[in-house]
């Protein structure tokens, strides 16, 4: 069976279920607004540039650009996922880096006076890191935190039963391991959370590709033949 951990991913587990895949979905971590998202859409209209590294950052980007009178805005985006929810919401990013990580999206991005930085509380320091090597100053707002749900016996079952499960985040991989001594098969989405997934014990199979395809390539890398 293949257990899906983020919560949100109906198409994922019917594109299995298309291959006679067993699979369920469990979601780990919640998201809860911080009080500095109110100070965003004050923020938006004075941004050179805007960046953002998660789909829940682009979410509550688009919540406060409609509050701000949606002024123009230039916006990065760290991939293809956190890409479509701005283009869906009307935010067309200006800059998407080819690999979906903080780092490529730093070592790519444009020229910059300077950048606003729409985070959550578990991003890591990547993005901030590599532009200011590159001379460009970064203001980070953190707007939203991650938290790890408690689960229910019947959602603790499903971790127990998993023959393959699927990460989106480090921080999936680290509420797995404190739920259950299981490390079954790890299909992760990106670098980062296959290096955390790895450090926990996991036999990991990597995405090739970003994104929700790379993932579905890799579950089925783990699920071989």
């Amino acid at each position: 069976m293949v257990l899906l951990t983020r919560g949100k991913d109906r198409a994922l587990l019917e594109r299995l279920a298309a291959l006679g895949i067993e699979a369920a979905e469990v979601a780990l971590l919640e998201q809860v607004d911080l009080p500095a998202l109110a100070l965003l859409p004050g923020k938006l209209p004075l941004a050179d540039w805007v960046a953002v590294t998660s789909k829940e950052g682009a979410r509550r980007l688009l919540l406060a650009w409609e509050r701000a009178g949606k002024p123009p805005l230039q916006v990065a985006a760290v991939g293809e996922g956190t890409a479509e929810v701005l283009r869906e919401g009307g935010l067309p990013p200006a800059f998407v880096p080819g690999r979906a990580t903080a780092k490529d999206l730093a070592e790519g991005f444009p020229e910059a006076r300077g950048v606003l930085f729409v985070a959550g509380d578990l991003a890591g320091g990547d993005l901030e890191g590599g532009l200011g090597a590159r001379g460009i100053p970064v203001e980070r707002l953190e707007v939203y935190a991650t938290r790890e749900r408690v689960l229910s016996p019947g959602e603790v079952a499903l971790l127990e039963k998993a023959q393959v499960v699927a990460f989106f985040s480090p921080s999936g991989a680290r509420a797995f391991a404190r739920w259950t001594p299981r490390r079954p098969k790890a299909a992760c989405i990106g670098p980062s959370t296959a290096k955390e997934a790895l450090g926990l014990g996991f036999p990991v199979w990597e995405a090739e590709a970003p994104g929700l395809g790379g993932l579905f390539q890799a579950i089925l890398g783990a699920l071989g033949p």
